[in-house]
């Protein structure tokens, strides 16, 4: 496997299950208690190991809160993007990008609280290596309403504006969702899905 690979692979498939354990802990953590509230021997004491063997996973508290973060802007891309490259009508491949979107929200809570409110906490080129993951999304779901405006699909003469407000629109439900709510994740999935569409419609 590559470089380049290993960056685009997933922590649970680069690392094995014990390291995508420690991110979702560390995540749950920073949410907890905030990423300055935390430290390594905290998280290791939580994960029931030395702070050595901890070390064995990550150089430092800074490379997990990377790692946590990545499972929003840098999996969720990953896994989502090829839908956009897959069979079906441009509304279709929307329709199942929104709904994946959503359903990962819901999967990854603690990562999503952390990716949105410490990722100042992050050196400026590892900050900037997040934007990279944030600002290729975007562009490709720019893309894809091009692509479909071209083929007479959607009504969209701003793609990139519209790009950003169903984005905007999606990870809004970060702030909001509650498993126990109204409701369910695949009614939210659904309904989601229908307004991204709705709004795109010629």
């Amino acid at each position: 496997m590559t470089t380049a690979e290993q960056r685009e692979t997933p922590p649970a498939r680069r690392g094995g299950a014990r390291r995508a354990e420690l991110v979702a802990l560390a995540s749950r953590l920073f949410r907890e208690r905030g990423y300055h509230g935390v430290g390594m021997r905290t998280l290791a004491e939580a994960a029931d190991m030395q702070a050595a063997s901890l070390y064995h996973h990550f150089r430092n508290k800074e490379e997990l809160l990377l790692e946590a973060i990545f499972v929003v802007d840098r999996d969720l891309i990953v896994d989502q993007l090829p839908i956009l490259d897959g069979p079906g009508t441009h509304r279709e491949r929307l329709v199942r990008l929104v709904r994946g979107h959503v359903r990962h929200i819901a999967d990854n809570r603690d990562a999503w609280w952390v990716a949105s409110r410490e990722l100042r906490a992050l050196s400026p080129d590892r900050f900037d290596e997040v934007q990279v993951y944030r600002r290729r999304y975007q562009h490709r779901i720019a893309q894809h309403l091009a692509d479909g405006a071209r083929a007479g699909e959607f009504d969209c003469d701003d793609p990139r504006l519209v790009s950003l407000a169903i984005l905007d629109m999606i990870n809004g439900l970060n702030e909001w969702f509650d498993p126990a709510g109204r409701l369910t994740i695949d009614q939210i999935a659904d309904r989601y899905a229908v307004l991204a569409v709705r709004q795109l419609s010629p």
